[in-house]
């Protein structure tokens, strides 16, 4: 279901070099010029072959520097701010110093201007000798103006994005009217190639955001309609959600606010937060009761997730499908 998208022709080089489709949009929306900027991380025995597919497209590249990743669960304790990682957690090398597996940040623009401008605000807190560097909050909202986000997405991500207070995806759906959910605005994909935005909006059913993902999504279908086709089939998808990287997407339909599906997919990229994907994948059909999660089979239960109060990335569960 979330496998790889080779496209037939436009920016096919992109995912024959990375080995991934992943920002596979989001490169051809900059090549469009509808997207000011994106960043992408390469492996860097790939970095001169990915500069020369970027020229043959018209777009200029930054390196940033080596991103060196590993999971938080096995960085030391010794590691002075290490509780205020969040979704990057990296060792930050010189673009000199590689070491296997290690990526180079990177980042691409049509024009010199506003790859300037997104180098200049568009770095990430990483590990430097042993210390958190932190990021002023400023430049994170910057970058945000610079990656072409709507003004009121970066305004609510100001407000919201505190792991320490909020469920920022929980947040949006409380400013989302009722039902109001349409498939443009589902974030909900964008770790997984299947989504026309790589931001979190405001509201489940952001006009702005919505304007974007029209244009982002009729100059892709022009260079490749499967793919178009292929990313609105993801983007309904129904939803259990529990915080920004521990969500699920079914292959099923929701009824009396109940999710009845024959498979199941972990789509929250970090592989320690897939807590309950086997529990339901033995199940059918899931629902929430209260903030407990429960999972049937054929009617019977088999399986409750009872919700607890965490003071870190706090979870409020819900179930969502994008229509």
């Amino acid at each position: 279901m979330f496998e790889p998208f080779l496209p037939k022709k436009f920016c096919r080089e992109f995912v024959e070099i990375k080995g991934y489709s992943g920002q596979l949009v989001m490169i051809m929306a900059t090549i469009k010029g509808i997207k000011p900027c994106m960043d992408d991380w390469i492996p860097v025995n790939r970095l001169k072959a990915y500069n020369n597919i970027c020229a043959s497209y018209g777009l200029f590249v930054e390196p940033d520097t080596i991103f060196d990743v590993v999971k938080k669960t096995d960085l030391p304790m010794g590691i002075v701010g290490r509780e205020r990682l969040t979704t990057t957690t990296a060792f930050g090398l010189p673009l000199n110093q590689p070491r296997v597996n290690s990526a180079v940040h990177v980042f691409v623009a049509k024009t010199k201007n506003n790859l300037d401008k997104a180098l200049r605000n568009g770095w990430y807190p990483l590990i430097i000798k042993n210390r958190v560097i932190d990021k002023p909050l400023i430049d994170a909202f910057k970058f945000g103006h610079d990656l072409g986000y709507p003004a009121c997405c970066v305004a609510f991500f100001r407000k919201y994005n505190n792991w320490n207070k909020y469920s920022h995806l929980y947040e949006i759906l409380k400013n989302t009217p009722q039902g109001k959910h349409p498939f443009l605005c589902n974030p909900f994909t964008k770790d997984v190639t299947y989504s026309y935005i790589y931001h979190m909006p405001c509201s489940y059913d952001c006009a702005k955001t919505l304007s974007l993902t029209k244009k982002i999504r009729s100059a892709i279908y022009e260079e490749e309609p499967e793919l178009v086709r292929n990313i609105d089939r993801h983007l309904k998808l129904p939803l259990l959600v529990f915080y920004e990287r521990k969500f699920y997407a079914f292959e099923g339909e929701i009824k009396n606010k109940r999710i009845y599906y024959k498979n199941v997919y972990f789509i929250g990229q970090m592989p320690e937060n897939n807590l309950y994907e086997a529990d339901l994948k033995r199940g059918d059909c899931v629902f929430l009761e209260g903030k407990d999660t429960v999972i049937l089979k054929r009617g019977r239960a088999i399986k409750r997730i009872k919700w607890q109060k965490k003071q870190f990335a706090p979870e409020t569960p819900f179930i969502i499908q994008f229509n």
